[in-house]
């Protein structure tokens, strides 16, 4: 076989010419070019047309088969886009800014006899983005309700959506993937930040952060429902009350409602325990008679209301329950005469006519007194004591004869 065989096939494969007698140098070879989107993209193409017939001409089509260029000159409109000549035989398409629609396979040819062509098909990535209008980024639920969480993103490849709970310092990824996170039955401890984020491995991961606030009831809790202290001393009444949205809280003793700086020897104070429970205290200064008896802790929102009750009693003293006293009918002052160890006097009040009589000792147990269990006495203690009422009893029915004879 001579030269001329061999070299003939070897000049039509690079864009030989019949009616040229100089080869025509063109890759015909396919490529794959690949870009990021906002990026720009270069299409090659190699030709040598130094040498060759003036008619011999490049042009790009597009992958909707559209006339991008003829020669060095751009016949579209899309100004992003040029044919670029850093060597001589160089006919490089750029793509500035690409875009998702850029991509394709677009063809440079070169019209000789055969046509020549080169196949370079373009892959545009896209970097993940959450939409920025995404609705229902804060949500407020009620204690059994569903939250419904939407993440829309877009990118290619598809991005991976991850689901995280986040706390101040860490945040811990959720099991479920996708899009859509619903909570159901949620509760108050579900309360907080969740985080989405979208990944696909073009550039670095996005994410949108959701708030879910749960509302519920008041919840109050004593801790210490039967309290006990003495006469002139202070004492702390405690109570818990967890709520949200926060709730109105205050002490009240019957009609007396307790708040800051109400009575100058009993305040109100309140301290945070956590975003949802506060601390209520009731201090009282110089306990009194009538700082005994039933304590109401409550608190309201928009939600409902709750409370809690608690007793206060005296230590050493004995107290008169309210339903004995509601079994009192009469207008009379009741006259409580106290023989505990620790007493100072014997009776709370002199007797004047029309009072009624109640002589109690601490080892009785009549209806409607209230006892401390803690101060128990022997035999001969409650004998002295039984005299000792005897005579107190004798001697007020002779003060009664005295005054009924004046």
């Amino acid at each position: 076989m001579t030269r001329e065989a061999i070299l003939i096939p070897f000049l039509f494969a690079f864009g030989y010419s019949a009616s040229n007698a100089s080869p025509i140098l063109f890759d015909s070879t396919p490529e794959n070019i690949s870009g990021i989107a906002g990026t720009t993209a270069i299409l090659p193409c190699t030709a040598d047309l130094t040498d060759a017939d003036s008619k011999r001409e490049i042009t790009w089509m597009s992958p909707r088969e559209v006339l991008i260029a003829i020669g060095d000159r751009r016949i579209i409109d899309d100004t992003r886009m040029s044919i670029e000549r850093p060597r001589v035989p160089d006919w490089n398409l750029h793509i500035r800014e690409l875009q998702f629609y850029d991509r394709g396979t677009y063809t440079c040819s070169l019209n000789t006899k055969p046509m020549s062509m080169k196949k370079i098909h373009l892959e545009v990535y896209v970097e993940p983005q959450i939409y920025e209008k995404t609705r229902n980024t804060h949500q407020i639920l009620k204690e059994g309700a569903t939250a419904n969480l939407t993440c829309n993103a877009t990118g290619y490849p598809e991005p991976t959506i991850t689901w995280y709970r986040k706390s101040i310092s860490e945040k811990e990824a959720i099991s479920q993937q996708g899009a859509f996170l619903m909570i159901h039955n949620i509760t108050r401890y579900c309360s907080g930040a969740y985080e989405c984020e979208a990944f696909n491995g073009i550039g670095p991961a996005v994410s949108k952060v959701f708030s879910v606030n749960v509302h519920f009831q008041p919840e109050v809790q004593v801790l210490n429902k039967k309290q006990k202290q003495d006469l002139g001393k202070e004492t702390i009444l405690q109570c818990e009350i967890s709520a949200s949205p926060q709730a109105i809280v205050n002490w009240r003793k019957g009609e007396d409602v307790f708040t800051a700086n109400s009575f100058h020897r009993i305040t109100s104070e309140i301290y945070e325990k956590d975003i949802y429970t506060t601390i209520l205290l009731l201090r009282i200064q110089n306990l009194t008679w009538n700082d005994f008896g039933e304590y109401v802790c409550e608190a309201s929102n928009i939600l409902g209301r709750d409370l809690e009750r608690m007793q206060l009693f005296p230590i050493n003293g004995i107290q008169v329950s309210p339903k004995a006293a509601k079994d009192d009918k009469s207008d009379s002052k009741t006259i409580i005469f106290d023989f505990s160890s620790s007493s100072t006097s014997h009776q709370k009040s002199a007797p004047s006519p029309g009072e009624q009589i109640l002589v109690k000792s601490p080892n009785s147990k009549p209806y409607g007194i209230v006892h401390d269990s803690s101060n128990s006495s022997s035999e001969a203690d409650a004998m002295f004591h039984i005299f000792e009422c005897l005579f107190l009893i004798v001697l007020v029915l002779i003060c009664q004869m005295i005054s009924s004879s004046c």
